[in-house]
């Protein structure tokens, strides 16, 4: 096969990995979604633990010692998939990082060798090198699987403590954080399942979205000005550390709005109390 046909077909096998590697991440989001629903059956104190400790506890002691253990071993488990998971996906990003280095190295080669005279280079060896490389970079940036964000909700869906050990994600959040940042373009409203356009990089609630498809002839990305005119349900993806983010703003919220019920409650009663003792003076 001459060379020119040999770097028209790898070429063209890299651009048809490229195009299907929301495809391989789609797959992997599946998988860790079912484990995020066996983790909210393992919940800790759920239904289910709480409904056989009042069956067994008492009446049969041994019983519900074994029954614990084998929640342990599943909750064990479910962590166990998770950390896979999560090497899988990293696995995935730098499968596509060295593809798309290698295509660039092809279109170098190209233009600088229009005629690709010589032999063709080994594109199988460059990917796996690359592959191997980017992946012990990643490795290196993400650190340790334990603080990845899809570990942390895990674990918050088992009901299982954190770094933090205050009852909430290991986030990084800002006091800045405000509803503004969680208010779906679209609904005007508090995003309940926030989705992140993976073309573009904005944020939508799925329902808005799906509304926003529904009713709208173009498929122009929602935001005004931006240059996705292609916007579809197929780049939709989840965004851990904000969902994660907007989870504690939502409870930080809600806390603040019961200090000050709890403080107005405070103040009334002391105004009562005043009120009761200037009428006993009086008298």
């Amino acid at each position: 096969m001459p060379t020119s046909r040999v770097a028209n077909s790898a070429m063209h096998g890299v651009d048809r990995l490229i195009s299907n590697k929301d495809e391989f991440k789609k797959d992997i989001n599946k998988l860790n979604a079912n484990n995020k629903v066996c983790a909210s059956v393992l919940v800790r104190d759920g239904d289910i633990e709480s409904g056989v400790r009042r069956a067994l506890e008492e009446e049969d002691p041994e019983a519900w010692n074994d029954f614990k253990s084998f929640l342990s071993e599943q909750r064990g488990k479910v962590k166990g998939l998770t950390e896979s998971h999560i090497d899988l996906h990293r696995k995935v990003n730098s499968f596509i990082g060295a593809v798309q280095e290698v295509k660039q190295d092809m279109i170098s080669s190209s233009q600088q060798n229009p005629s690709n005279d010589g032999a063709p280079a080994d594109y199988e060896i460059i990917l796996q090198t690359k592959i191997e490389l980017l992946k012990q970079k990643l490795d290196d940036q993400a650190g340790p699987v334990a603080n990845e964000m899809l570990m942390l909700k895990i674990k918050d869906a088992l009901g299982e403590p954190t770094a933090n050990d205050d009852d909430d994600i290991q986030v990084e959040m800002s006091n800045q954080d405000s509803a503004a940042q969680f208010t779906c373009p679209i609904t005007q409203r508090l995003m309940e399942k926030p989705m992140k356009n993976s073309v573009c990089g904005h944020f939508y609630d799925l329902e808005g979205f799906k509304f926003w498809m529904q009713r709208r002839r173009t498929r122009k990305c929602p935001i005004s000005g931006c240059a996705n005119s292609h916007a579809c349900m197929s780049q939709l993806e989840e965004d851990v550390e904000v969902q994660l983010r907007l989870k504690r703003f939502v409870k930080r919220r809600d806390q603040e709005g019961q200090n000050r019920i709890n403080q107005t409650q405070d103040l009334d009663q002391s105004f009562e109390e005043m009120g009761d003792q200037n009428t006993t003076i009086l008298e």
